[in-house]
């Protein structure tokens, strides 16, 4: 008789031990992916900020500036590049903004979309130059990019609208 009491206990014990591991990851795995997610868009952001930089100072400095950059890494979400904008966007279940505020880090936008699915968001960033130049894309690949590439900026000393062309090349 003693020896199924034991029995009995150490199966409560292994199956009060799984619902107590089950609720702990139930809770932390949202809570991880947040913070991953978080990372990712700070991680952008700077990368975002490191571009402006460089495409700013091939516009300043003339026909022929050129900057490489190297590697640029895009882990998460989709980067795209248009004649006036640089964007990035992430889907994502951390409301990391409020959905419909821009703020302005510098010259990056950031915002955030609620999306037609229930407690799912769109991080989106972005550098805006129709005022400044127009981006022209050069690569063996297209839109959108997801990564690690190597990217040329470079001012081609042709313009269009009176804003310098500066074209953009992206390689593997």
């Amino acid at each position: 008789m003693k020896r199924g009491q034991i029995w009995i206990s150490a199966v409560l014990y292994m199956a009060l031990g799984v619902v107590a591991l089950t609720i702990i990851l139930a809770a932390g795995v949202p809570m991880v992916q947040k913070m991953k997610d978080k990372n990712s868009v700070t991680q952008t952001k700077n990368v975002f900020l490191l571009l402006d930089q460089n495409i700013r100072g091939v516009v300043n400095e003339g026909p022929g500036a050129r900057r490489y950059i190297s590697p640029l890494q895009l882990s998460a979400g989709e980067f795209y590049v248009t004649p006036d904008r640089l964007i990035w966007n992430m889907t994502t279940k951390a409301k990391l903004l409020e959905p419909g505020v821009v703020i302005n880090e510098g010259a990056v936008e950031m915002r955030n979309y609620e999306t037609f699915l229930e407690d799912e968001f769109v991080m989106n960033l972005q550098l805006n130059y129709v005022d400044i130049a127009v981006l022209q894309l050069s690569s063996e690949f297209s839109n959108p990019f997801v990564g690690v590439y190597s990217m040329s900026i470079e001012h081609t000393g042709e313009y269009q609208d009176s804003k310098p062309i500066v074209k953009i090349s992206m390689t593997g």
